[in-house]
């Protein structure tokens, strides 16, 4: 059998009510290129593991099964896959969504062949509830250009605008992976972010994929008010930084910040006025000298709270304010 010039990364755990459609959509794909599907199951526990064999048992010269030994979490479960992809391109998909086109691998592996300075790749795609929660729409409607750079990926708050099921990279860019990724709570942003060094990003117009959101989607982890979570966030951003040379320092300090300031007011910091006090100093630092919030941190955060009861009780007895204030 021929080396296959595409690998999809499917990447599935406890997926039951979808993993079939996401595996049948990736067999319907026409092509006139050799591909091979590597199924990364996280040693599911509701019979995801039993379909996923089954597809490799009927399929065995193009469909192969990766396991660990026990649930290892995304990331590790995505490296697995990775290890075993011999494509020159890899197409993410996740077992919860599924693509719409049966050219989808063809239309991004010919733009990429024709065009050697792209390492990423990605198409429109629809939105869809599961749990009938909203409509469907279309992910990237409004997209003011279609070519883009690291640069325009890093900003105060996290941008996001390219769905998981329409990710192609060149393999070159994203594998081996750096020692930190295995710890991120974020698979696509750093893999996107890091390919981006190797070459520009691609939006092809074309809806190829449907985004399922529901309850148990990896999205519905991500908490803004949890330390964990923003640690975490603080983690991978600043690996990155030093991943792209500090060529975007700017651009990162002030990403860094905004997730400091988050921090700042998680529920584990809630009662711990000097671990506070070491986070405001960082988002200070970082934001420095165009400082939003500096007021609110100011009082909320770094003056301590009797210090603030007393200014208010002076004032008062100088009738200043009003008691009630």
């Amino acid at each position: 059998m021929a080396e296959p010039l595409v690998s999809v990364h499917l990447l599935t755990y406890n997926h039951v009510k979808f993993i079939r459609q996401s595996v049948e959509s990736v067999l319907a794909q026409k092509t006139t290129f050799p591909f091979e599907v590597i199924i990364g199951d996280d040693c599911s526990t509701d019979g995801t593991s039993a379909i996923v064999d089954e597809y490799a048992a009927r399929y065995p010269h193009l469909v192969r099964v990766v396991r660990g030994e026990k649930n290892g979490g995304p990331q590790p479960n995505s490296i697995r896959i990775l290890e075993n992809c011999r494509g020159k391109y890899m197409a993410a998909l996740e077992g919860d969504d599924y693509w719409t086109d049966p050219y989808k691998l063809q239309k991004q592996a010919d733009f990429m062949e024709a065009h050697p300075d792209f390492s990423i790749c990605f198409t429109n795609t629809r939105v869809e509830f599961f749990d009938g929660d909203g409509e469907p729409y279309l992910l990237n409607q409004n997209l003011e250009k279609d070519v883009f750079e690291l640069k325009d990926l890093i900003g105060e708050k996290e941008i996001w605008f390219m769905g998981t099921a329409t990710l192609f990279y060149t393999m070159s860019s994203i594998f081996p992976v750096q020692p930190w990724f295995p710890k991120t709570k974020s698979g696509d942003i750093p893999m996107i972010m890091l390919a981006a060094r190797h070459g520009k990003i691609k939006f092809l117009p074309d809806v190829t994929a449907a985004y399922r959101r529901h309850a148990a989607g990896a999205s519905n982890t991500d908490h803004k008010d949890d330390a964990v979570f923003l640690e975490n966030r603080i983690m991978m951003y600043s690996n990155l930084n030093r991943d792209t040379g500090y060529q975007f320092n700017y651009l990162f300090k002030r990403n860094l910040g905004g997730w400091y300031y988050l921090l700042l007011n998680s529920r584990q910091l809630k009662d711990k006025y000097f671990k506070r006090l070491g986070v405001a100093y960082q988002y200070i630092n970082l934001m420095y000298p165009d400082i939003p919030h500096l007021k609110e941190v100011i009082r909320d955060h770094i003056v301590p709270a009797w210090v603030m009861d007393a200014s208010r009780w002076v004032r008062w007895k100088l009738g200043l304010i009003r008691k009630e204030d």
